[in-house]
């Protein structure tokens, strides 16, 4: 349970989401843009997430995982988040930020910029995977076993700090849009030249982090 915030947030960073903010931030339209893919943000994860974790419950994973499974998948996820920190960090210094990160991210941002339906199918296809921070978050949610109100109030508290890049701009632009306008622009050309450094950092804390629980778990 004392995982899911750190996780949640480490989640927010994930470099293909802040490619999602940086292309929506800069869009002539980010309103329609951010609320479509929100939206199928948060119907794709909670649908894949709840699935995921009623899936689990009554297996022997669950059961059995406090005392054997989660030391190895903390270690295991924590590692993989380690590495993905230090091939981030390698970038050629002369390369664009978080954007420039393969095929993948241009297809992301192609989506995004031809408007709202394609960023609504952006929304699906990108949650249709959880992550590596999901899963190990739908897996300790599925060892609580609470009531299934809780269980969806759980999840869907964990991806609404996950998505809060896109949720605060949004908000903003409903709430005063021309102040955030002025404002995001600004957070955009900060993002822009420190989304790596964002990135690296929340990867490499979160996963010292499940390191370190997994090993303390596996000693005791």
């Amino acid at each position: 349970m004392a995982e899911l915030i750190p996780l949640a947030v480490a989640s927010a960073f994930w470099p293909i989401l802040l490619v999602v903010v940086l292309v929506a931030l800069r869009a002539p339209h980010p309103v329609r843009l951010l609320g479509s893919f929100l939206v199928a943000a948060l119907l794709t994860t909670l649908t894949v997430g709840l699935v995921i974790i009623y899936a689990l419950q009554g297996t022997a994973l669950v059961s059995t995982s406090r005392d054997s499974f989660d030391p190895i998948a903390q270690i295991a996820v924590g590692s993989i988040a380690i590495v993905v920190a230090i091939l981030i960090r390698r970038r050629p210094r002369d390369a664009p930020a978080v954007e420039s990160q393969g095929s993948e991210s241009g297809r992301i941002e192609h989506m995004l910029e031809r408007g709202a339906p394609l960023a609504f199918v952006a929304g699906i296809v990108l949650n249709l995977f959880p992550g590596f921070f999901p899963l190990i978050a739908l897996k300790d949610i599925a060892e609580l076993d609470e009531s299934f109100a809780a269980t969806v109030a759980l999840v869907l508290g964990f991806y609404v700090i996950m998505f809060a890049l896109i949720e605060v701009p949004l908000v903003g632009y409903l709430v005063a849009p021309a102040w955030t306008a002025q404002a995001t622009a600004r957070f955009n050309v900060w993002l822009r030249e420190n989304a790596s450094r964002l990135a690296v950092g929340a990867l490499a804390i979160v996963g010292l982090f499940l390191v370190i629980s997994g090993i303390v778990d596996l000693v005791e």
